[in-house]
């Protein structure tokens, strides 16, 4: 009698424990998603290059007054061969400051792209998905707004990444155009590009051919109809006038895209930049609208 008393000491005692410690069906499950990580202004990638272990860094560029509890666009930046991921914080500073898109700047390895002809010998696609699931972690982070820049090396990474992932909404390849042999095809995600390149381009040839830089260039123009080509736009581009520099437009592409190729007069592989105030405003407004 004695055992059996204490038994059921016992169970009423373990009943009342577990629901005091929310033991009970009727309890709530929390759902509530974890919070962002610590915000800092730049992260680094781990990646095996030759066999030895890097730590690639990536800025964050961040408006002084962000607002955490909103979404933002982001502009992921490529520099030019020999170039620094800091010159974007100078560059893009007045769009990331009007809340316009957060900044994030890739450091080549070695100072450099790969795209089998430079310094580095990276897996840039690998670089660049581990950089997206790195941002994706974050709640500020709007996919549906992910737009990219490159200048030169940078530019032709932009052009490879555009083809070979599916993150972008929309590109500038400024100051290179593809590639042979890296063109877009039937599995290539509709983007729109915005393709800028200098008539008198001595690092990458305008009508294409061999590049001092070691590889084989489309023409410009042959480069910005393969990406109209690929995603079905109007055959005939719509033609505009900037003073002396013409830009053809093609239309009606697929996903409600656009390609524009902007030829630069007489501009060489600067594309004219020093004497072009707000040389990134049209390249913003391009984007933007996708």
């Amino acid at each position: 009698m004695i055992h059996k008393l204490i038994s059921i000491r016992l169970f009423n005692l373990i009943f009342i424990l577990l629901l005091n410690c929310g033991g009970s069906s009727n309890d709530s499950t929390d759902t509530s998603l974890p919070p962002d990580p610590i915000l800092e202004d730049e992260f680094y990638i781990s990646q095996t290059i030759d066999g030895v272990e890097v730590q690639r860094e990536v800025l964050l560029h961040f408006p002084e007054n962000f607002d955490q509890s909103q979404s933002y666009p982001m502009v992921i930046a490529f520099h030019g061969n020999g170039g620094q991921n800091n010159s974007w914080l100078y560059k893009l500073s007045q769009f990331v400051e009007a809340e316009e898109f957060i900044g994030v700047y890739p450091q080549g390895y070695l100072n450099s792209w790969n795209l089998g002809a430079e310094a580095s010998t990276a897996d840039e696609v690998y670089f660049f998905n581990q950089i997206m699931a790195k941002l994706e972690i974050y709640s500020f982070f709007d996919a549906s707004k992910v737009y990219g820049i490159g200048v030169s090396n940078g530019s032709a990474l932009i052009n490879k990444l555009a083809i070979e992932t599916s993150y972008f909404s929309a590109i500038a390849a400024l100051a290179s155009q593809l590639i042979v042999g890296t063109a877009p095809n039937s599995s290539t995600a509709p983007v729109a590009v915005y393709q800028m390149c200098g008539t008198s381009d001595n690092i990458i040839p305008y009508n294409g051919g061999m590049s001092v830089v070691g590889h084989n260039f489309l023409s410009a123009a042959e480069s910005a109809l393969s990406w109209a080509n690929t995603f079905n736009c109007m055959t005939e581009p719509i033609v505009e006038m900037l003073g002396e520099d013409e830009i053809l437009i093609y239309t009606d592409c697929e996903s409600e895209k656009e390609i524009r190729f902007h030829s630069v007069n007489n501009a060489g592989h600067n594309l004219n930049q020093p004497n072009t105030p707000n040389f990134y405003g049209p390249v913003w407004e391009f984007l933007k609208r996708f």
